[in-house]
């Protein structure tokens, strides 16, 4: 074995030999993790009619650290040896998984060492402060903070913890599925966020032994399709990182045993837009009223995206697995929201450079009750005619109807000035979908 291989070998999540989670560990882990963790609720939505199912949401937002990863963080910390737990741990996280492991860190007096990335919301990282837990900062991504959290660790003498794919951390993870199948028993589809797999791997190994008939579905999106890219090669695969809404499973590479466990199991494996993904979360706000970050919102995003049909008239759980996104984050999801189902439209006109051409614009704007929440005029950047501004405009409709009628309306006000940069249309195509052979 080379030294750079020893240094980055990890026995715990080693590609030549992959743990496959068992039933009756997650089983024992439930049991460990009882006293600590309350079980989260399975709420049924208030407006599944609108989907032609039987909807419930696995409301994993409402644990201490407001995700499911303290299940697994919670699980490993209780199985480390006495001595280890009195020297401490260290882990590389991008905020979630971090967060349950300095809480927890604390409860059972055990210190924790937290290596997050440059870029990490501030809200995640200072909640891991808040928690008692020691934050470096270091690495431009999850990969490069991970390989320093594995010198750290031998440097200073403490356990290395692989948050994302350690077997104990997966088999906390199965809690969430245990609960399911007692709050909902008649389920018949559970849709799981995937990042690189921990809680989908979980979720499969106690549905499939429960319940077979069971239905498991994971989605992400498709600007970080690691997964679904190594499902359709049949090994895993590593992808350069992109920015994401989803932003917690936006995972440039797949878990070692989370991809040994859940490839055998998973029965479907959707991709969804951006777009639906920031609709999904304006849709839990406004018809929910739950704060569910993007990857949590993933699982809602495939059925508003008209992905999966053939759910209809069945009982299904969304995992909705965590709320921790931070203000700016989410403005920007439910604008782009509203910009996707077109309840937010920008254009832009050539008027002429007088208060009464401008006056004009805007009562007729005023008349088919569009409200105008941005406005910039331009008189400079306009070309040939200097006696013309450029109004740039976004106004808010009510829907998609509103917004084709506000289009028409300007088409024929100025025919030969009007331009819709963002012109609304009803995008329900068909994603990519990896389906078990």
């Amino acid at each position: 074995m080379s030294s750079r291989r020893y240094e980055d070998f990890d026995e715990f999540c080693d590609p030549e030999n992959p743990k496959t989670i068992k039933y009756e560990d997650i089983v024992d882990a439930a049991g460990r993790s009882r006293p600590l963790i309350t079980t989260t609720p399975c709420y049924e939505s208030q407006s599944h009619n609108g989907f032609a199912m039987n909807l419930h949401y696995k409301l994993e937002f409402v644990l201490k650290t407001g995700s499911f990863k303290e299940r697994g963080a919670l699980n490993v910390l209780q199985m480390l040896p006495q001595d280890k737990k009195k020297i401490g741990v260290v882990l590389a996280s991008l905020g979630n998984q971090a967060m349950g492991f300095c809480y927890y860190g604390g409860k059972l007096n055990i210190p924790v060492v937290v290596v997050m990335p440059k870029g990490v919301p501030l809200i995640k990282l200072q909640m891991c402060k808040n928690f008692g837990a020691k934050v470096i900062v270091e690495g431009n991504d999850l990969q490069e903070s991970q390989k320093y959290a594995r010198s750290f660790a031998r440097d200073k003498g403490l356990t290395f913890i692989n948050g994302r794919d350690h077997p104990q951390v997966l088999t906390g993870y199965g809690g969430v599925a245990l609960e399911i199948l007692e709050q909902v028993p008649t389920v018949d589809a559970v849709i799981v966020p995937v990042g690189t797999g921990g809680l989908v791997a979980a979720v499969t190994t106690v549905i499939k032994h429960s319940k077979p008939n069971c239905l498991v579905y994971g989605v992400q999106s498709e600007v970080m399709s690691t997964f679904y890219d190594s499902l359709e090669m049949g090994e895993r695969v590593t992808k350069p990182m992109a920015n994401s809404l989803a932003e917690a499973i936006a995972m440039p590479y797949v878990g070692v045993n989370a991809f040994s466990t859940a490839q055998p199991l998973l029965d479907k494996m959707m991709l969804v837009e951006e777009d639906w993904i920031a609709r999904a979360v304006l849709y839990l706000v406004e018809k929910e009223r739950f704060v569910v970050e993007g990857a949590g919102a993933c699982t809602v995003a495939a059925i508003l995206s008209s992905l999966v049909p053939e759910l209809k008239t069945k009982n299904v759980v969304c995992i909705l697995s965590g709320g921790n996104i931070d203000a700016t984050l989410l403005t920007r999801s439910i604008e782009r929201g509203l910009a996707s189902e077109g309840r937010m439209v920008k254009f832009k006109v050539g008027v002429k450079a007088d208060s009464a051409a401008i006056a004009q614009l805007f009562k007729l704007l005023a008349n088919g009750g569009y409200n105008v929440i941005r406005q910039f005029m331009d008189h400079v950047w306009v070309d040939k005619e200097i006696h013309w501004l450029e109004m740039k405009i976004v106004c808010q409709t009510r829907d998609l109807q509103h917004a084709l009628e506000l289009k028409r309306m300007v088409d024929k006000a100025y025919p030969t000035t009007a331009i819709f940069e963002t012109e609304p249309f009803n995008d329900k195509r068909i994603c990519p979908c990896y389906v078990k052979k």
